[in-house]
């Protein structure tokens, strides 16, 4: 029954989800992604964890995710209305839970090396990659190293992934290397801390 409950208000925050990131973005997310995958991380996230007040905030966490990976594949880029606050709110929310400290140094120590790419490459990874990357940080060093780890690592190899595919395509297609192609990080950033989160329980 918790279960039921949690995806049905998954699906309704979902479809919030999606008018707020075509509000933000200028652009309609595909109908019915956000609010299935919405729907998928509110069951899930009972599943995942033992109390209701932590299924509510990994249902929480996974909504964000949704909105952000939404915005950054609609129009690929990171609404700062949405990476900021958030990573604020990931970060108090751990410090209720008494994991301030460890939230904090997750956070800085992933959002230092962005920063320093982003930096060095303004074009390649953005700003706003930088900011996901503080509550992510958070979220991950909140569960402990191994979730932390698993978001520092985990989403350059899931990009590169992605661009092995889009230009694997682009030779079926034209046989040839697609142009002009730009990949969002953020998706696989989400995907990433979802998983760490969850597997860390």
């Amino acid at each position: 029954m918790t279960v039921l409950l949690f995806a049905v208000l998954g699906a309704a925050a979902g479809a919030g989800a999606h008018r707020l990131v075509a509000r933000l973005a200028g652009r309609h997310p595909p109908r019915g992604v956000c609010e299935a995958a919405a729907a998928a991380g509110g069951a899930v996230a009972v599943l995942a964890t033992a109390t209701a007040p932590g299924a509510a905030a990994v249902a929480a966490l996974i909504w964000w995710c949704v909105c952000l990976s939404a915005a950054d594949l609609s129009a690929r880029r990171l609404p700062n209305v949405l990476t900021v606050p958030g990573a604020a709110v990931v970060l108090a929310v751990a410090a209720g839970a008494g994991h301030a400290a460890p939230a904090l140094a997750g956070a800085v120590l992933l959002a230092g090396p962005y920063l320093l790419a982003h930096l060095a490459a303004p074009r390649s990874l953005g700003a706003g990659d930088v900011k996901l990357a503080a509550g992510l940080g958070a979220a991950a060093g909140a569960n402990g190293a191994a979730a932390w780890t698993t978001v520092a690592l985990l989403p350059p190899l899931l990009t590169a992934a992605a661009g092995a595919v889009v230009v694997g395509a682009g030779w079926v297609r034209a046989h040839r290397r697609p142009r002009g192609v730009v990949l969002p990080h953020g998706p696989s950033m989400c995907a990433a801390a979802v998983a760490a989160v969850l597997a860390a329980g």
